[in-house]
């Protein structure tokens, strides 16, 4: 287990809620609306971030059977910009699927 991806989400969990947030206060979210959707993004990304350290070695082999390409040394760059790229994948999907609740799901204005 690698601690790194955790030590980025420190730094992009608050950065996408806070971007959530603030979206959703620019297009007049009620204020329970407003936290509940930074909250999910928040959590989402920070969780993203954490199942990449904890499960990173198990991630990083589904990936390449998945390429169907023989792992046989991998550098620790390369298998720390995975972790990372896993956590920052997860957060944009976060935001993703805020963006299209906010517009036709539950969150759109009517």
């Amino acid at each position: 287990m690698t601690l790194l991806p955790v030590a980025v989400a420190l730094f992009v969990s608050p950065a996408a809620a806070a971007l959530v947030y603030a979206d959703a206060r620019r297009r007049d979210l009620s204020r329970r609306h407003c936290t509940a959707a930074a909250s999910a993004v928040g959590l989402a990304s920070f969780g993203g971030f954490l199942v990449a350290a904890l499960f990173g070695t198990g991630l990083f082999s589904v990936y390449y059977r998945l390429l169907n390409r023989p792992v046989i040394v991998v550098t620790p760059l390369d298998f720390i910009l995975s972790l990372v790229s896993f956590g920052l994948a997860v957060t944009a999907l976060a935001v993703l699927g805020y963006g299209v609740a906010s517009r036709y799901g539950p969150l759109a204005p009517s």
